[in-house]
């Protein structure tokens, strides 16, 4: 219906945008009933409401009326950014008046750490990297996770691996790197050091699910891998039962140019360096 229609269009209570981007906001959650459409990590960023349910409880553990009462609170405050009232996440350093919606923090090189109590800081009370290598090494040129060039300054939106140095990055980049892989996958691409890489990728601000890869998810992913070929290619078939013929038990011969059959195996076949196969 259209109404239906127009809830599932709404934008986040919290942040107002519509943007439905789960590496960079999390995932958008809607609660038709209530009418309510929030992103994930402006309700782990925002200042002033809690997991107090169960995880089946209203949005991942984040009651409604909590979620509501926020709305309330943060309708007073203005983001430094868009100068729109809203503003839930502000800076954890008690002198700093910083508030912001989450996706304009962003903008404002915030950094929100994603583990408990969820803390953010402004740019000017931010954790930083240091370079920390010797000046006569030469810096990559290029991001190793989406390969295009990169200035090897180290920056909010250009971060690097605390364990080998040779690995930098674009920020957008490792976070969706870090959203596809999840906990148990992300590490550096370079050295594959996965604790310490995970623990300072949380120190800088990157949102790591707790869950198995996105590939690893996903319904019959390797399905692919448990076909067997079954046809022979050889230009003189000689299995009196055909073609397509495979017994329960036997071997097959695959040719880096050919799948044949071992009883159509000729000498000009095998010198092509096959690889012996044994199939059940």
């Amino acid at each position: 219906s259209l109404k239906d229609c127009a809830v599932l269009c709404a934008g986040c209570v919290l942040c107002r945008i519509n943007d439905d981007d789960p590496a960079l906001f999390g995932e958008k959650v809607t609660l038709k009933q209530q009418n309510l459409t929030v992103h994930y990590l402006c309700l782990l960023t925002s200042c002033g409401v809690y997991q107090r349910g169960k995880e089946n409880e209203g949005i991942l553990g984040f009651l409604v009326d909590d979620i509501r009462q926020e709305v309330r609170r943060s309708s007073h405050l203005t983001c430094v950014s868009c100068k729109k009232k809203g503003a839930c996440v502000g800076c954890n350093v008690r002198s700093c008046r910083q508030m912001v919606h989450f996706p304009c923090g962003r903008n404002l090189s915030f950094i929100s750490q994603f583990t408990e109590p969820f803390p953010s800081y402004c740019k000017n009370h931010a954790p930083s990297q240091s370079l920390s290598v010797d000046p006569n090494i030469s810096l990559p040129q290029s991001c190793s996770v989406c390969l295009d060039s990169l200035d090897p300054v180290l920056s909010y939106s250009v971060l690097k691996c605390p364990s080998c140095h040779a690995s930098w990055f674009h920020r957008d980049c490792v976070q969706r790197q870090a959203f596809s892989a999840g906990l148990f996958f992300f590490k550096c691409t370079l050295c594959n050091n996965k604790d310490r890489f995970q623990q300072e990728m949380l120190r800088m601000g990157i949102y790591i699910p707790e869950r198995d890869a996105s590939w690893e998810l996903e319904s019959d992913a390797y399905s692919d891998l448990l076909e067997v070929y079954k046809h022979c290619d050889s230009p003189s078939c000689l299995c009196e039962h055909g073609r397509s013929h495979s017994s329960i038990r036997g071997f097959v011969l695959l040719c880096s140019l050919q799948n044949v059959k071992k009883n159509t195996v000729s000498n000009w076949f095998l010198n092509a360096a096959p690889l012996l196969l044994e199939i059940m």
